[in-house]
């Protein structure tokens, strides 16, 4: 299978931010960060602040997955130099629904190590949270351990 990431198209990306929002406002509902009230503007205004120029936004690259041509799943990845080397962030990955349990994420993380390697990244590093214990097997088959953990009591 031929995974590769192409460029977003503007298109793509507006229904993109429109999920996103939502989806990761109901992600910190789901770990307790956010109450539901205030989900949706914090995502927004989290949002706003990392991308204000959307797709021409500096250091941030958002692609589309592409399996055979056909978008699969999306990548959006932050680089940035740092004194220790080029390193990027990867603020959100994905596979479709509809499109994942065929070995798909794998391959797209896979094509991300190219990806590092012919862009001269030292290192790649993401968020996950605590709940999804889907991505975290995928992330730690993959070779990434964990750097930290956040702890909270909730009362």
């Amino acid at each position: 299978m031929t995974i590769e990431f192409k460029p977003m198209i503007e298109e793509k990306f507006d229904s993109y931010l429109k999920w996103m929002v939502e989806d990761y406002a109901g992600e910190h509902v789901k770990a307790g960060n956010w109450s539901e009230e205030e989900a949706l503007e914090k995502a927004n205004k989290q949002l706003e602040q990392l991308l204000p120029d959307g797709l021409d936004t500096k250091e941030n690259f958002l692609y589309s997955v592409c399996q055979d041509n056909d978008p699969i799943g999306i990548l959006w990845l932050n680089v940035r130099l740092m004194p220790q080397g080029k390193h990027a962030f990867i603020y959100d990955i994905r596979i479709d629904d509809e499109q994942q349990g065929k070995g798909l994420g794998k391959a797209a993380m896979q094509e991300l190590d190219n990806y590092a390697d012919k862009h001269g990244i030292q290192k790649v590093a993401l968020h996950v949270f605590e709940h999804n214990h889907r991505a975290i097997a995928l992330y730690k088959k993959m070779g990434y351990e964990m750097t930290s953990h956040q702890m909270a009591k909730v009362f």
